[in-house]
């Protein structure tokens, strides 16, 4: 039963569409506290391996769109960090000391934390995003980003669990209220503070519309983020298709002066300039001729997403996943993608794994060349930073661009098929956001594209799967360091440092009891 309400309260949040669903964070731990403190290590550790399978079968289905190898490596991935969640939370609190309970907190949300990083990196399902919309929890994500939401979340859990022990224990009511009053202290203060409203000066009426219905505001810089609804891109004739819609809707935007133009991750797909000189297939020229021909003659600097190759580099040896200015229909310039998405866009051990490696480019295409780094464009009076896609799960690497006016996320969440999916990466998008109290701006293919305060409320964004453009007035020069910047965003190591040192004392403290 235990097993089994785990799987349900933590799932929940991320798939039950109510203002309601977030709150369940504060319960989705419990039964998971209370199966590992009662459960031997190698059961726990089996437990976890269920229960972190089944969790993300609700909170990723969508995965299976894409391929079902993907869904099931990442059912393994999960498997595998909460095997080790629960088997070590296990090992400590058999100890029964008073330390244990805090350590298993710790312990958990350094796997969270473990979770986004390296290669195979995939923070979906970490239970702080499901609170994208709180007030409350994304001030405090400002000061210590997701790990010091996934703390508080977690320290609820365990206020709540001993005080149902207390009260269980002899009945002493007294002892288990003053357990629980932190906890419920907490869930009131995030109830009262509500949803995420602009309430960071200068910024509370970020002037979002779709159309315009005023002139653009003196002092202000206009961007066009255009959702094109593409859907799928594997083909000329579907290449065409695409660039149909965007160019339609880039020209509708002509109307509202805007000053800056953003379509969408991987908007064209064959490398422009590359097959301008090589042309090795006639159809694929002729399609990019007619886009760079359009560009040309567009008289507003745009930012597409798109393949890129050098042109000198007749084999394509290397090609990046980039966001590119175009102005007068030359580049401007350009960021290319360096956080990957695993095995699909990039894969570092073919020498190791050939034949993983053939099946990979067999299955899933050709990998991208990671980028160098971290990159600042400019158009006109704008400073702003182009992140790709998957890059704005990795809060530290968001958190390294040279504090931009503004940021545009470029997504593809198309190949998905899902609300479900886009929302979750949304949320992701809103922490970044209040993380670093930029505006981030979000041009995705068939949604969500969206406009977010430094706040993380989101000033407006377009319907799932509809075309359209969304018109953001910009004020520039707003950027600020937040205490997340300037040293918050250090709270894992002292978060591991801490569970280390109640693992510890936990275990002494055990001892001494034993030796009494």
């Amino acid at each position: 039963m235990l097993l089994a309400a785990s799987v349900f309260l933590y799932s929940l949040p991320f798939v039950w569409d109510s203002p309601v669903a977030p709150f369940l964070s504060f319960f989705a731990l419990i039964p998971v506290f209370a199966l590992t403190a009662r459960t031997h290590p190698a059961l726990a550790t089996l437990d976890g391996m269920v229960a972190g399978a089944a969790s993300f079968v609700f909170i990723c289905p969508w995965l299976g769109t894409y391929h079902i190898g993907a869904l099931l490596f990442v059912l393994g991935l999960e498997a595998f960090w909460f095997s080790i969640a629960f088997g070590v939370m296990s090992l400590i609190q058999r100890t029964k000391s008073r330390f244990a309970l805090p350590a298993a907190v710790c312990v958990w949300v350094i796997i969270e934390i473990a979770r986004s990083l390296g290669f195979l990196g995939f923070p979906y399902g970490t239970l702080a995003y499901s609170w994208y919309e709180s007030a409350a929890m994304l001030a405090i994500a400002s000061a210590g980003g997701v790990p010091l939401v996934g703390i508080l979340i977690a320290s609820v859990n365990a206020s709540f669990l001993t005080a149902y022990r207390r009260a269980r224990k002899g009945g002493k009511i007294r002892l288990a209220v003053a357990a629980a009053a932190p906890g419920i202290v907490f869930a009131l203060a995030v109830l009262t503070a509500g949803r995420a409203g602009g309430l960071i000066a200068g910024v509370e009426a970020l002037p979002v519309s779709a159309p315009p219905t005023q002139a653009r505001p003196e002092g202000m810089y206009r961007v066009a983020l255009v959702q094109a609804a593409v859907h799928k891109q594997d083909s000329v004739a579907m290449y065409q298709n695409g660039f149909r819609h965007l160019s339609a809707l880039s020209d509708e935007a002509l109307e509202y002066s805007p000053d800056l133009v953003a379509w969408h991750e991987t908007a064209i797909v064959p490398p422009i300039d590359w097959h301008l000189r090589h042309r090795p297939e006639r159809d694929v020229y002729n399609f990019v001729k007619d886009v760079d021909a359009y560009l040309r003659a567009y008289p507003v600097p745009i930012l597409i997403g798109n393949g890129y190759a050098y042109p000198e580099d007749k084999k394509r040896e290397v090609e990046h996943n980039s966001a590119i200015l175009y102005a007068s229909g030359d580049v401007a310039d350009r960021y290319d993608k360096v956080m990957l998405v695993p095995f699909t866009e990039y894969f570092p051990y073919g020498d190791l794994m050939p034949g993983i490696d053939r099946w990979l480019i067999k299955t899933f295409g050709y990998y991208w060349t990671p980028g160098p780094g971290p990159t600042i464009m400019r158009s006109g009076s704008a400073r702003f930073a182009t992140p790709v896609c998957f890059e704005d799960s990795f809060a530290r690497y968001f958190a390294s661009f040279d504090a931009p006016d503004f940021y545009i996320i470029q997504t593809n969440d198309s190949w998905a098929e899902s609300a479900m999916m886009q929302e979750q990466h949304l949320s992701m998008s809103v922490f970044r956001a209040a993380e670093t109290a930029s505006i981030v701006l979000r041009s995705a293919d068939t949604g969500y594209t969206a406009a977010v305060r430094p706040d993380g409320s989101i000033a407006g964004m377009l319907p799932e799967f509809d075309r359209g453009v969304l018109y953001v007035d910009v004020p520039l020069g707003y950027a600020k360091t937040t205490v997340y910047e300037a040293g918050g965003k250090n709270i894992d190591i002292a978060l591991a440092l801490a569970g280390l040192a109640l693992a510890l004392a936990s275990v002494l403290t055990r001892r001494r009891s034993l030796s009494h």
